[in-house]
């Protein structure tokens, strides 16, 4: 009779998980920053996302952050930028 091997796919939760950030009650007035994995289709999508932000939330400014390339972390220097100069930021990835 042959052997059948069964994986399961859990993963432990970590002990060091970082909580989410709270929801800011609205957008109209907040400074947005969009952060583009740069793969192909990120680009156009945060254009759109800008374009709807500013027209149906009243966002006061979008300031766009380029990450190098995606397969690299997001580099110290910009996320402390990042939550020095916006309320909120978005996370754009797409292939």
């Amino acid at each position: 009779m042959a052997t059948i091997e069964l994986l399961v796919p859990a993963a432990v939760i970590a002990g060091n998980a970082v909580p989410l950030a709270k929801r800011v009650p609205t957008l109209e007035g907040r400074v947005v920053g969009l952060l583009n994995n740069s793969k192909s289709g990120t680009r156009p999508f945060l254009d759109r996302v800008e374009e709807l932000l500013q027209s149906a939330h009243g966002v006061s400014r979008i300031i766009r952050y380029d990450k190098k390339a995606a397969a690299l972390p997001v580099p110290d220097e910009m996320l402390e930028a990042a939550a020095r100069e916006c309320d909120v930021v978005i996370n754009g990835i797409a292939d």
